[in-house]
């Protein structure tokens, strides 16, 4: 027989262990493996049978001389009363006898068990029960107990014979019928089971008790007690309920409750146990129409709703009920029961469907999720802390959105690194795969952009496009190589030869044409389609070219023009086809809602796969052939079993149709492209992990550079890498070495890197070319390198014990020294301090060549470094302390003691308050230089720290440690550094609000933010869905944003809830700028459509539109009195407006380009104008005239504003500075350089103390007008804000941003910024609490819980959650913790892991 859950194995072995068997006892080989139980309980058949044989032989069952002998005393003794018992005797003996001859029976009955079950792979799950308890002597026990007790009855019955002869009767009778109801007798009575034979499986059903009946024997019990109960079951953590239960001392405990309530509880519990809720899953579809009957009859009762929840809750502490809590919460869920705040600490659930689930704010802590599918639920605010979460099924990996239409086709390079889409919108958009990001638009087609292949060799890129062109565009730079004219129609389609050589098109003039990519010639045409052509595919060796049609046929055609078959069979028009890997099958999918499988040889169909509901867009086999996906009209994907012509699965998630798929080149994740503009990746199978290209070894060493945007790593593999700070990413491996690199050095100047290593070579790399410059030989290993502060010159230490200084430019040696294992300059360069032949730390006058003076340390030390001011040395070594050495007067200042261990690394902060030192104890400390004490204690490595560095702005500390990993720390907030949420595009303006308690900024990525200045927390992030947002402005009250739009609105957004109060709609083109008058009431907007609209703000109606511009109108401001609107244009001119009358005043003529920006003074009497031409002008209001020009920009200028008190004016440019003047000198008095791009917004705080600016660099700054220091950045790493806006107290910068969102910002603070950080002690305080009853979450969070994440789709959702260490992987084994921060789930440590996220994704998609 087979096995039921591994239908082709035969079943080959006998549980006999005591518990309830989930394999109904009977195993195969693989069931043996998986079933968990000690070995000892596991024979085979054939032994287990033999066992059976021998056991019931020696209990001897079929000697019944006793029993015999027993019957007839009693038998005599019933004869010597019957003449006082009479008519009762007939009854009386009768039931005695039934007793005897039933333990006979059943001794029996047990002996033929192995006559009816000679083949125990057959045998019931109930029979094989009975023969376990038979070899394990528990049956045997049962019948010596039960005739003891038959027994003692009966001398019982002896005893009153003489007493009272009626009373014996009445008591007799109705002790045997006590003991015959209560008998256990009755145990192995074999239940009803029905067996289904199915093709490939059998399925073994018991009819068991109706499950609604069991639940409702809840109905009557006392809710408060009812719920007291489990409480101190959950409380005393009882694993075993029944166990606990049957102990006397126990059931004292119990009064309180009822006892009545106990027995009605566990009698429910019991049969729940042992029904098929507790063994099956629910979520099935073979159970959905049981469970929507269930349903149908639970939904309304409160006490059986409140059973499933405390079923749920039960899985925490018994194992017994994993299942059946599992169960319940599908119920639960299916009927939607609010579930919010729930407590659901430790629960185990396995083996169900949550999807759609709703957790919002529940504390999930130390749960166990196996097999569970989450695609769904809502975890927003929830707690998840050291979760085990293992092989959930979760389709998604990430969403892309970019493209503002339809995505009409997707294609992946071969590397599996790189994504193009293209779209309705004209362009085509480069994707990082790995970072999910955005890397390039090209955006040269003047018409929708068809299709985009990428050449095998990954070199080219080609599109076709409704302009009538291919375009091919270098792969690596985005640059167009070249354009190719040639068809008549719109380009469908184009495909690359699998050599690369040749490049063939499709096109809605009916033709095919072979190109030659590198001249652009022409090639070759075929013509045979009578239609449009759709599609094109290459066999995979090159020889066949495959065309599909909306003329419903697909041509089959050598690459010489010749037609070779033509397949016919759709009904309605060929969409897309694909050759499968051996190009042995052609797939096609078609209008015709069918997609079909064709023989390539002889053009034979082989199959027809029906189910989409609509069009078949796309079609794709997977790299290895077995699967087939495609994507349709009714919004889904399909993956279908190529092998059985069979659906798999189907993906859901896009709103509109599925226009394009494919597979990555692993075949693990699938790629599509929706009309919904965004792209997505799925999850496909699991395949064999791989690592990304990082130190096989040990990590010896780290620096960063002076810029602090790069981190280079040296290692035990002999390589360099060079990282990305900010994102973690690997930017070069530099692999010139030939043995251990052990020392890296970045030069003060930025330009080069040099390292030592142990093959006796110094090498010094271009940091911009990522190559190596020179190459020094030593006769000995290399142990450290230190430039000089002005890069001239390398300080060497060999294990020679030398120190040698060489001239980095000539790469000659300068001077050579005695010397140990260490080198550092001071921050002036004039000393160097190295380790000396003595048992010191040696100085050197670098200047002189001479020794000046040494320290005495007891040649201990490993390393040393100089504070940032040149006077105070710090040395870590062998004796597991640090030394604090006063340079000037020779002398220790102080000795750190903390380690456990010796001291390997050391590194002084950038204003030298806090030195931080590593150590084989694991652990980083951080010390007060001042104090001497200790501040902080940094865990997370688990090997010892080999290095630490400091981020030029001490933000951010590195470490490396031999447990083969790099780790960057928020030093400000002594936690592992975690990326914020913040802008994904340009900040195109920023803007405080009046009362300066909000930041507001806008951007490129389609959202504002607003930002609370003294909570130091982002409060709004409001997504517009409307494109780009241009500008924002706050009103003078400060209870409102206007934001301009790209999609020709203007949206009002609520200051206090985070609403958009209103869309103005009625300008033709893009919103550019808005702005309200001071009273509020006004509010004006400048577009694309060369119009002004002024708005009544309460009525939200236009109130009066200003034509006078011949082109843009890039920016509007009202005077302070708000009678005059000044606007600039992009016809070079500014115009003043008499906003009471709404008409013309002025023109004013100076600039000779575009006007930028417009801006009045405080006063009204100036007005100041930024220009393209390079120049800001200062025009008297009054009488229009010009005041002064100024020039100093070497760019465009793009913003203008002036100072609260009209002393200052800042612009900024498209040269990414900031320039403060004087405006009444109209001298330059501050130059702020801190943006990497363009500026493109400037605002000052109410106070004139604080100047914010947003730039394409993708950040916001905040800058000391005073001193001109850099106060804060807000700096998403992830894109730029187009406006931002101060609130008028200052507190809060908003953002408007081209992800369709305004953000908004806290300013206060002097580093980035998470939502959750002001309450962060607090939280980490909290931790400890053994059971979080409530949710941890501060309200500041989770009230802007679901402003953050909104959709009309159920979505899977973490806004806000808390999540802290634990596992939570997919099925593939892919850790989702990335994902789960990218959506907003907040990490409290760093197991997030960045860089083991990474290496996971990479093996995704490769």
């Amino acid at each position: 027989m087979n096995c039921t859950y591994h239908t082709k194995n035969q079943i080959s072995m006998i549980c006999r262990a005591p518990h309830k068997c989930s394999q109904r006892r009977k195993l195969c080989c693989e069931c043996q493996e998986e079933h968990g139980v000690d070995s000892k309980f596991i024979v085979s058949i054939k032994k287990f049978q033999e066992m059976v044989i021998k056991k019931l032989n020696e209990s001897q069952l079929g000697e019944t001389s006793k029993l015999t002998e027993k019957k007839m005393i009693i038998k005599n003794f019933l004869s010597q009363t019957q003449s006082k018992l009479k008519k009762n005797f007939e009854e009386l003996s009768e039931l005695i006898i039934q007793i005897f001859d039933m333990i006979q029976q059943e001794k029996m009955s047990c002996k033929g068990l192995m006559n009816q079950n000679a083949n125990l792979a057959e045998a019931s799950y109930t029979d094989l029960d009975k023969l376990v308890s038979i070899v394990d002597g528990q049956t045997e026990n049962d019948w010596s107990a039960q005739e003891k007790s038959c027994m003692m009855e009966m001398d019982t019955l002896k005893n009153w014979r003489d007493q009272e002869i009626e009373s014996f009767f009445q008591k007799s009778k109705e002790r045997i019928k006590n003991f015959h109801n209560q008998s256990k007798l009755g145990l192995y009575q074999q239940p009803d089971i029905k067996i289904i034979h199915n093709k490939e499986s059998v399925q073994v059903q018991e009819q068991k008790e109706c499950l609604y009946k069991i639940f409702s024997q809840i109905k009557d019990i006392d809710e408060s007690k009812f719920n007291a109960f489990f409480a101190m079951l959950r409380k005393q953590k009882i694993s075993n309920i029944f166990g606990y239960l049957s102990k006397a001392e126990n059931q004292k405990h119990l009064e309180n409750f009822g006892i009545n309530n106990i027995k009605k509880i566990m009698n429910v519990l019991e049969k729940i146990l042992h029904h098929e809720f507790n063994n099956l899953n629910y979520s099935t579809q073979s159970f959905e129409q049981t469970k929507q009957d269930l349903i149908e009859k639970i939904k309304k009762d409160k006490q059986i709703i409140l059973l499933l929840i405390q079923l749920v809750k039960l899985t925490a502490i018994d194992n017994q009920f994993i299942q059946s809590g599992s169960n319940s919460l599908h119920l639960l869920i299916a009927m939607k029961i609010d579930l919010t705040n729930q407590n659901f600490e430790n629960i185990k659930i396995q083996n169900i469907s949550l999807y759609g689930g709703t957790f919002v704010r529940c504390n999930l802590n130390g749960s166990e999720f196996k097999n569970v599918d989450i695609n769904g639920i809502n975890l927003n605010g929830a707690q998840l802390f050291n979760c085990k979460w293992v092989e959930v099924q979760l389709d998604e990996l990430y969403m892309l959105q970019g493209h503002n239409s339809s995505v009409n086709q997707v294609c992946i390079s071969a590397s599996g690194l790189t994504l193009a889409s293209c779209s309705n919108d004209s362009s085509i958009l480069l994707w990082d795969i790995l970072k999910g990001e955005q890397i390039a638009k090209l955006d040269d087609h003047s018409d929708c952009v068809s299709s985009v292949c990428f050449s095998p060799d990954g070199t080219t890129l080609a599109s076709g496009s409704a302009d009538k062109t291919i375009r091919l565009w270098d792969a690596k730079t985005g640059s167009q190589k070249v354009k190719i004219f040639g068809h008549n129609e719109q380009v469908s389609s184009v495909c690359f030869s699998p050599d690369s050589s040749t490049i063939a098109s499709g096109s809605a003039d009916k033709t095919i044409r072979l190109w030659n990519p590198k001249t652009g010639q022409q090639n070759n045409q075929f013509q045979g389609h009578s239609e449009k052509v759709s599609s094109l595919c290459f066999s995979s060796d090159g020889k066949i070219l495959a065309s599909g049609s909306v003329d419903q046929t697909i041509c089959l055609w050598n690459v010489t023009g010749q037609l070779k078959i033509k397949l016919e069979g759709h009904d309605k028009a060929v969409l897309s086809i694909g050759f499968s890997p051996d190009s042995t099958k052609l797939v096609s999918g078609s209008a015709d809602k069918t997609i079909r499988l064709w023989d390539v040889k002889t053009g034979q169909k082989k199959a027809i796969l029906s189910g989409h509901q609509y069009e078949v867009f796309s079609v794709c086999f997977s790299p290895d052939g077995t699967t087939l996906a495609s994507g349709g009209s009714d919004n889904s994907i399909r993956l279908w079993d190529v092998e059985k012509e069979q659906f798999q699965t189907q993906f859901d998630g896009h709103s509109k149709a599925v226009l394009s798929i494919c597979f990555s080149p692993n075949g693990s994740t699938l790629i599509s492209g929706s009309e919904d503009k965004s792209i997505r990746l799925w999850v496909v199978k699991k395949v064999q992990k791989a690592q990304l290209e990082s130190h096989n070894g040990l990590i010896k060493s780290i620096c960063i550079s002076p810029d602090g945007i790069t981190l280079a790593s040296c290692g035990q593999d002999s390589s360099i890498i060079l990282w990305d700070m900010k994102t973690g990413q690997q930017k070069a491996k530099l692999d010139s070495h030939s043995s251990e690199v052990l020392s890296i050095c970045f030069a003060p100047n930025g330009i080069s890197l040099a390292s030592g290593s142990k093959d006796k070579t110094i090498r010094l790399f271009d940091l911009d070319q990522k190559q190596q410059t020179a190459k020094i030989v030593l006769n000995s290993e290399v142990l450290s390198v230190s430039f000089s502060p002005d890069s001239t010159t390398l300080a060497v230490a060999c294990k020679d014990s030398s120190i040698s200084l060489w001239d980095v430019k000539k790469e000659q040696q300068k001077i050579k020294l005695e010397g140990d294992s260490y080198v550092c300059f001071s921050p002036d360069g004039t000393k160097l301090a190295f380790g000396g032949k003595n048992k010191c730390i040696q100085f050197l006058d670098v200047r002189r060549g001479k020794l000046t003076f040494s320290l005495k340390s007891g040649g201990s030390e490993k390393q040393v470094c100089f504070s940032p001011n040149g006077t105070i040395l710090a040395s870590c070594g062998f004796n597991n302390t640090i030394r604090i050495w006063d340079v000037e007067i020779q002398y220790q200042k102080a000795k750190l003691e903390g380690h456990s261990n010796e001291v390997l690394s050391i590194c002084f902060s950038a204003d030298g308050t806090i030195l931080a030192s590593g150590s084989i104890d694991k652990s980083i400390l951080l010390w007060d230089v001042k104090t001497r004490q200790q501040k902080f204690k940094l865990e997370g490595h688990t090997e010892q720290v080999s290095s630490v560095c400091f981020s030029p702005d001490s933000s951010i500390l590195a470490s490396s440690s031999e447990d083969l990993s790099i780790r960057l720390w928020d030093i400000k907030t002594s936690s592992q550094k975690n990326e914020i949420d913040g802008h994904t595009d340009d900040v195109n303006s920023v803007c405080f609000s009046p009362d300066f308690n909000f930041l507001a900024s806008c951007s490129n990525d389609e959202s504002i933010r607003l930002f609370d200045v003294k909570g130091g927390q982002l409060k709004f992030k409001f997504n517009a869905q409307s494109g780009l947002v241009q500008a924002v402005c706050f009103s003078s009250d400060s209870t409102t944003i206007a934001s301009a739009n790209a999609d020709k609105s203007i949206g009002l957004w609520d200051l206090q809830t985070g609403q958009q109060k209103a869309k103005l709609e009625g300008h033709r083109r893009k919103v550019l700028t808005v702005c309200f008058s001071p009273d509020c009431n006004t509010l004006a907007s400048g577009s694309e459509d060369n119009q002004i609209h002024l708005w009544d703000v309460k009525k939200r109606q236009q109130i009066a539109k200003l034509d006078g511009h011949s082109e843009w109108v890039s920016s509007v401001c009202f005077s302070p009195d708000g009678t005059i609107l000044a606007s600039g244009s992009g016809d070079y001119s500014i115009r003043l407006w008499d906003v009471n009358k709404r008409q013309f005043k002025t023109k004013l003529n100076g600039h000779s380009e575009w006007v930028s920006s417009v801006n009045f003074s405080p006063d009204g009497v100036t007005l100041a104008s930024g220009s393209a031409d390079k120049s800001i002008c200062l025009w008297e209001v009054n009488t229009g005239k010009q005041k002064a020009k100024i020039e100093g920009h070497h760019k465009e200028v793009l913003t203008v504003c002036f100072s609260p008190d009209g002393t200052i004016l800042a612009s900024g440019s498209k040269d990414n500075s900031i320039r403060l003047w004087d405006v009444k000198t109209r001298q330059q008095k501050t130059l702020l350089d801190g943006h990497y791009h363009w500026v493109q917004s400037v605002c000052f705080s109410l106070n004139g103390i604080t100047l914010a600016s947003g730039g394409a660099d993708k950040s916001i700054c905040l800058w000391d007008v005073q001193t001109g220091y850099l106060k804060v950045r807000l700096d998403s790493n992830l894109n730029h804000s187009q406006s931002i806006s101060l609130s008028p107290d200052g507190q809060t910068l908003a953002s408007g941003n081209g992800d369709e969102s305004i953000n908004l910002w806290d300013i206060k603070t002097g580093y980035k910024i998470d939502p959750f950080s002001k309450c962060y002690e607090d939280l980490l305080a909290q931790f400890k609490t053994p059971i979080f009853q409530q949710n941890l979450l501060p309200e500041c969070v989770t009230s802007h819980l679901n402003i953050l994440l909104i959709s009309k789709q159920a979505l899977f959702q973490v806004s806000g959650a808390l999540i802290l260490e634990g596992q939570i992987e997919n099925q593939s084994g892919i850790s989702l913790k990335k994902l789960l921060k990218q959506k907003g789930g907040f990490f409290l440590d760093n197991s997030s892991g960045q860089q083991q996220t990474k290496e996971k994704e990479n093996c995704i998609i490769q």
